[in-house]
């Protein structure tokens, strides 16, 4: 009950102050407005990259120095250091990068999220810019009915900076006449204690605002309007930039413990030069003003000082942490462990039998049947078909004929946190166990691991149909779901048919289980039965359709080659049968 009467509440309260402070209210909607505008922008950015960022981010990252560079670069373009944290987690998660990688477009990150505050210290408080945000604002809405990408984000890039500016606009005329009313300055804080008070401020306001970019706005144009003295001006950007990593660490949560990891990197860069900073604030505040007058920056410019400052932050973090990557990635794996399910933990490959050939056989031929049966319980989730029930052709008929349910199924997701760890083992494994082994024996187990090789392979392939698959289950057009509700017919039943292969008896019936899936497997290829070209012909399914089914088809045919090469190989012990089960 408390929770839910606490957000009207806090409406109810911020509405007062609103109503009843003018100048409060200007500053508030100038903030609402740069958020406005952040979003926008990245939101343009997005779509005018066309995945160039993604790209970019995985392609320029072959050392720490141009992890870093490029990590500085993205963000210096995007304009958001929070979306290329969510990016590079995301990266992590499938790999596409390494946790190293990572860290340095993270350090990178950092730095680059500082021009930020040198477009706002120079542009929104000597130019009066919000003379240029009604035509940036305009040509935005213009270019956002037009039905390209690249002119609808080009039009989210022009609104974002319109709102972005007008923003700015907003609370720098609201922090001058707040300052007539109220003196902000009075309530300064000098000393160690006023240091670590606005540092908080700072942090906070950055985790409750999601943007150390909208934080750093409202410190400059604060700064600007005389609201607060500098050296405290200079503590809410430590702050900031403290707080910033909370964005980070929240899209860590739903990651893997490389996405958890690099969260922990940007924390500790942040807070290790934040400690640092703050207890030589001083000294850096010297080290500003000397550098000031070489970069044509005047002594009274604390705005400017202050973007100095923000990127001295940064760079010196990098300068100071970036030969400890390394080290930073070896911590964060000892106090972020990998977890491992028990779906997960090899279950007959064991140490003792490495030295014994024939046992070991046995244990990397088990364990790749037990790699076969998770991988086989994925695949009929992604078709949507129970597998609780579904021991004969006749439970598989009665699921298809029942309307689709759905089976929510990330495949990769079951790959990476499951299977790939005892896909994995068994290689290492199996490379052990062969250099004790016989010419014939290391081709036996060669074999075994192209088995595990083609298991993956289909699970991937079946990932690949899943899309089109869920869509045309739902489809209107009766003839499309009858052809998708084939396919997964046809792939459903020949991995019953290998698993009745599996609990034969003798060699001699599981070679003749197997001819009678190789003669199923002959009528399955829908592209050569002209089915399709028929459909077309008739105008029973959109060529759109046909493209889909074409393709997927395709797909389920060479997954159903895959389950029987690997069936052929795996299921018998008999050299001779399976050189004959191979033909």
């Amino acid at each position: 009950m408390t929770k839910k009467l606490f957000v009207p509440i806090l409406f109810l309260v911020i509405a007062y102050f609103v109503i009843s402070m003018e100048n409060l209210t200007v500053i508030l909607s100038g903030i609402a407005i740069f958020l406005i505008g952040m979003f926008f922008m990245q939101d343009g950015f997005k779509l005018l990259s066309g995945g160039i960022l993604e790209k970019l981010l995985q392609k320029f990252t072959s050392n720490t120095f141009y992890a870093i560079l490029t990590g500085f670069l993205s963000t210096s373009v995007v304009q958001s250091s929070s979306i290329i944290s969510l990016v590079v987690i995301s990266f992590l998660s499938v790999e596409l990068i390494t946790l190293v990688q990572g860290i340095g477009i993270i350090f990178g990150s950092n730095l680059g999220s500082t021009t930020t505050a040198w477009i706002v210290s120079s542009l929104g408080v000597d130019v009066k810019i919000s003379i240029y945000a009604m035509p940036m604002i305009l040509f935005g809405v213009l270019l956002r009915f037009f039905k390209n990408n690249s002119y609808k984000g080009l039009g989210n890039v022009l609104l974002g900076l319109g709102f972005i500016f007008l923003g700015i606009s907003y609370m720098k005329d609201g922090f001058d006449t707040l300052k007539n009313s109220i003196d902000l300055a009075s309530y300064s804080m000098e000393g160690a204690l006023g240091i670590i008070v606005y540092i908080l401020i700072g942090a906070i306001a950055t985790v409750v605002i999601q943007s150390s970019a909208a934080t750093l706005a409202i410190i400059i144009t604060a700064l600007s309007a005389g609201s607060i003295i500098y050296i405290n001006a200079l503590a809410l950007a430590i702050g900031a930039n403290v707080g910033t990593t909370f964005t980070a660490i929240i899209a860590s949560l739903a990651s893997n413990e490389n996405g958890k990891r690099v969260a922990f990197a940007h924390f500790t860069f942040n807070v290790i030069t934040a400690i640092i900073i703050t207890t030589f604030i001083y000294s850096f505040k010297d080290l500003v003003d000397f550098l000031a007058p070489y970069l044509g920056i005047s002594e009274n410019n604390y705005t400017m000082k202050l973007s100095l400052f923000h990127t001295i932050f940064s760079l010196f973090g990098i300068i100071l942490l970036s030969p400890f990557i390394n080290q930073i990635v070896n911590l964060s794996k000892k106090l972020i462990k990998t977890k491992i399910s028990a779906a997960s933990r090899p279950k007959y490959l064991l140490d003792s039998n490495l030295t014994i050939p024939d046992t070991a056989i046995v244990s990397i031929r088990k364990e790749t049947i037990s790699l076969y049966e998770n991988c086989q319980k994925a695949m009929l989730h992604a078709l949507n078909l129970h597998t609780s029930n579904l021991k004969t052709k006749e439970d598989l008929k009665l699921q298809i004929s029942k309307e689709v349910s759905k089976i929510d199924t990330n495949i990769d997701e079951i790959y990476h946190t499951n299977l790939k760890i005892i896909y994995s083992e068994i290689i290492k494994y199996s490379s052990f166990a062969q250099e004790n082994m016989t010419s014939s024996q290391q081709r036996e187990v060669a074999d075994i691991k192209r088995c595990a090789k083609l298991i993956v392979e289909v699970l991937k392939d079946t990932r690949d149909i899943q899309k089109n698959l869920n869509f045309y289950l739902k489809s209107r057009n009766e003839y499309i779901k009858e052809e998708y509700n084939l396919l997964r017919e046809e792939l459903a039943a020949i991995l019953i048919d290998i698993n009745l292969l599996d609990s034969q008896e003798t060699e001699l019936e599981k070679l003749t289980q197997l001819e009678v899936i190789k003669s199923t497997l002959k009528t399955n290829d829908l592209l050569k039965s002209g089915k399709i070209d028929a459909l077309i012909r008739e105008d029973k399914i959109k060529a759109t359709m046909a493209t889909s089914l074409i393709n997927d088809s395709a797909t389920v045919y060479s997954i159903q080659k895959k389950l029987v090469e690997m069936a052929s190989i795996l299921f018998f012990n008999n050299t001779l049968l399976k050189e004959i089960g191979n033909k």
